[in-house]
């Protein structure tokens, strides 16, 4: 049974214009937040804006709202901006019991999963790429491991500092 990849609409845009889309695609169910479509509608390449054109991903149409404010509660105590897709993409993976994991290249996205303690349920793009297969070394450093742990290592820290532990 292939894993589900809940992806946030930078990396769909980054997958698209590395041509790496369909090898992502190939390696795993993806999944994306209604927020998460709207906002990936093209890519730039070579100065030419390039529509995308998604097909056999799943859409998530519904996020549970309570859910969704909690994610904006943490987001602002964390002092972390927060777009619509990446809050709504949290929120779904809060919700769901499906077995689901987040990819993501937005710092602050990163920082906040693990604010909340939910790094276990993330992964980095290099890291899905390199699960699917590819191993080429073209990716942004918004992409790498390192980028993903230093993001994750900020995220807890500022958990020691902002999080009322008592």
């Amino acid at each position: 049974m292939r894993r589900s990849l809940l992806l946030d609409a930078d990396v769909v845009i980054d997958l698209h214009t590395l041509g790496l889309f369909g090898k992502i695609s190939n390696a795993y169910d993806i999944c994306l937040t209604r927020d998460v479509f709207v906002e990936a509608k093209y890519y730039k390449k070579d100065g030419t804006k390039i529509d995308i054109d998604i097909k056999h991903v799943v859409i998530i149409q519904n996020v549970d709202l309570e859910i969704l404010r909690e994610v904006r509660r943490e987001a602002k105590e964390a002092r972390l901006g927060i777009d619509p897709g990446e809050s709504t993409s949290i929120a779904y993976l809060i919700q769901t019991d499906e077995e689901i994991t987040f990819c993501s290249c937005d710092r602050a996205a990163i920082k906040l999963i693990s604010y909340m303690e939910l790094e276990q349920k993330a992964i980095s793009l290099e890291k899905a790429l390199r699960s699917a297969g590819y191993h080429s070394k073209n990716l942004y450093p918004r992409h790498f491991e390192k980028t993903f742990k230093a993001a994750v290592k900020e995220g807890k820290t500022l958990r020691i500092q902002f999080k009322n532990l008592v």
